[in-house]
């Protein structure tokens, strides 16, 4: 496929969208400080940005305070603070680890300002300190650090929402984590009753309330996010993570689309990975709906581009919509006949956890068109790519790679004729995806193990068995096209 650069896609996505649906003036936060006017209204700036995690033009606000006033701890802070993303996968690169070290040695070195800002810069300096193994430790030293910069700036909204926002970001996965989340959001829930237009407020509570259990409590606050941030794209994103997992597809797509175009129109040299999240998706949403061939267009739009942004959002949006596109269809042997070349503005050997759907998809659509060395080989590239993520410590990810091997390997065992065996894998995928729940990143999972499971059972002539585990699938994904279609 011919691809092109960021121009051509805009002119063709944005044509007749000189403005942006529903826009309204965007709300700012207002952190007192003891820099220069110029330098204190930057930094409101970039900490508004920080909050909606729209981390590169935050830290170009935060090194606009810096030129302002030299001598702004507050400035290096927040520099500092753009390059954590506490919320998302993957971690810093290099180069950005690089910047946010200067800067926290920068607001060591300048005068401390007050109090609020000390704690706050001292919250920052701890993410960075020496000696710490690996991002998460250096996760739960900041959240450390700014949960401790909380109890003592309680009358602060902004130290407490990014202490929330700690709280989130270091919760385990498991059975406690909904409790977690519960209790972050009735925190945030306080504090939205006192500053009701805060954006990092509503923000967090989406994220605290994405969860099965939690959805519910969330729905407020995807109603009003867009009109707090019209303009930024992972702010018109957001709301999404609710509407998923209420399954109401048509308000998705819409903020989803308003989310992409904002991400186009702001992107410059690179196309901003929101741009790609928010595609994956608004293609998730459509094929809910049954309109693929609008998820196909998207798709063939986004793979055009050949300067998205290297992150790992970027990655799993570029290996997870075309896929699928193919598994949502029942495209066995589409999916079988993919090309083990991926899209080539990624470098895919740092992203081993977005390379993982690419065979998987491969895998299960060849064990299902009965071409089982193509399955087999799919699995032995899971495999490998398992172990490259037991390497870097990505447990969750590799896990869920788990699921899908044994579900690949269900399936195999299907076409050779071994039934039972073929049920215990695959129904052992679906418990252990079922327990791992999925990563904000993802609308859901590319095909879930439950559903396949419904898929196998229903083969077998087991219509009860299978009409539970869809309706299982459908209790974790309301709406899910696939299984109420297997339910009629």
């Amino acid at each position: 496929m011919e691809r092109t650069g960021i121009r051509t896609i805009c002119a063709a996505v944005l044509s007749g969208a000189a403005m942006l649906p529903g826009t309204v003036a965007a709300q700012s936060v207002d952190l007192p400080t003891t820099c220069n006017p110029a330098a204190d209204a930057a930094i409101d700036d970039g900490l508004t940005r920080l909050h909606n995690m729209m981390y590169i033009q935050a830290e170009e606000a935060f090194n606009r305070a810096a030129v302002a006033d030299p001598n702004c701890a507050t400035a290096q802070w927040g520099i500092a603070m753009s390059i954590i993303h506490p919320l998302w996968p993957g971690t810093p690169s290099e180069a950005e680890t690089a910047r946010g070290q200067a800067a926290a040695q920068r607001a060591i070195e300048l005068p401390a300002g007050s109090d609020l800002e000390q704690a706050l810069v001292q919250a920052a300096v701890a993410f960075y300190a020496p000696g710490l193994d690996g991002y998460r430790a250096r996760l739960s030293a900041w959240a450390d650090a700014q949960q401790a910069a909380e109890k003592g700036h309680a009358g602060n909204i902004d130290v407490v929402a990014l202490a929330a926002l700690s709280r989130l970001a270091t919760a385990p996965r498991g059975p406690a984590r909904a409790e977690i989340f519960a209790a972050v959001g009735d925190t945030l829930d306080a504090l939205h009753q006192k500053e009701p237009d805060h954006p990092g407020v509503i923000h967090y509570a989406i994220h605290a309330y994405d969860n099965p259990s939690l959805k519910a409590r969330g729905v407020p606050y995807a109603e009003i996010y867009d009109k707090i941030a019209p303009d930024a794209p992972h702010a018109l994103h957001m709301p999404a993570h609710i509407f998923t997992r209420t399954g109401n597809w048509e308000k998705s797509v819409h903020l989803n689309d308003r989310s992409a175009k904002a991400a186009l129109a702001q992107s410059t040299d690179i196309v901003q990975s929101h741009y790609a999240h928010a595609i994956d998706y608004m293609v998730y949403g459509h094929l809910q709906l049954g309109a693929a061939q609008q998820a196909e267009r998207l798709v063939t739009e986004m793979l055009a581009i050949d300067n998205h942004q290297v992150s790992f959002g970027g990655a799993y949006a570029l290996a997870a919509s075309p896929v699928r596109l193919l598994l949502e269809q029942d495209d066995w042997s589409g999916a079988a006949g993919l090309s083990p070349k991926m899209h080539s503005a990624i470098p895919w050997e740092k992203f081993p956890q977005a390379v993982t759907m690419h065979w998987f998809a491969k895998g299960l659509g060849a064990a299902r068109a009965g071409e089982t060395d193509t399955a087999r080989l799919a699995v032995a590239k899971l495999k490998e790519l398992h172990t490259a993520m037991q390497d870097r410590g990505q447990d969750y990810w590799a896990r869920l790679t788990e699921g899908q091997i044994l579900s690949v390997e269900a399936w195999i065992e299907l076409d050779a004729g071994n039934t039972d065996l073929a049920v215990t894998h695959q129904t052992a995928a679906a418990d252990l995806e079922d327990s791992l729940g999925k990563s904000p990143v993802t609308p859901g999972h590319v095909l879930p193990a439950r559903e396949l499971l419904g898929d196998m059972l229903a083969s077998l002539g087991r219509a009860e068995e299978a009409a539970d585990a869809y309706r299982a699938t459908l209790a974790h994904s309301p709406n899910r096209a696939r299984s109420l279609r297997a339910l009629k």
